[in-house]
């Protein structure tokens, strides 16, 4: 197996997990979450925005914005084929739409939480603090969620296209 194949398949399985995961959140965790009262739904969102700080989920998320892109560097050639392209746009729609709502959007929301001192506030405090955290973190988790399943179909589509485009017969 080359080292094109091997990246190639990193990146997506790469993606992938990162995909199912938002995917997860989108149609299971946050439709159950929405049903907690506010102190419930803080405690459980802040248990998992610090258990998820691990490096079993970093390596898959920080892997496809690595992989993508070098898998792209690596399909390069004269002429440019599909599966380039695709990867390409795979890269591009990984690298902003979900890494970057991440750490533009999510990230400062989940910090925002983090530092909210749930033991010591009041109902009323909760319920403020998760109105201002759960509208907005849901509408970006879901552009991430679309960008990162879009990335993955491109990927996908990618393995399954031709390796490089043929040269015309002269």
């Amino acid at each position: 197996m080359s080292v094109k194949s091997i990246v190639l398949a990193l990146a997506t399985f790469t993606t992938a997990l990162v995909a199912g995961l938002f995917y997860g959140f989108a149609v299971a965790i946050n439709p159950a979450f929405a049903r907690l009262p506010a102190p419930q739904y803080i405690a459980a969102m802040q248990a998992i925005n610090e258990a998820i700080q691990n490096p079993i989920f970093l390596a898959s998320f920080l892997g496809a914005p690595f992989f993508l892109p070098l898998a792209t560097v690596l399909h390069v050639g004269r002429p440019v084929s599909r599966r380039c392209w695709l990867l390409g746009a795979a890269s591009i729609m990984y690298l902003v739409g979900s890494l970057g709502v991440t750490v533009a959007a999510n990230i400062p929301l989940n910090e925002t939480l983090a530092a909210f001192p749930l033991q010591t506030a009041s109902p009323a405090a909760a319920v403020s603090a998760r109105a201002a955290f759960e509208s907005p973190w849901n509408k970006w988790h879901r552009v991430r969620t679309i960008a990162a399943t879009v990335a993955l179909g491109l990927a996908v589509g990618a393995c399954l296209s031709a390796p490089a485009a043929r040269a015309k017969p002269m």
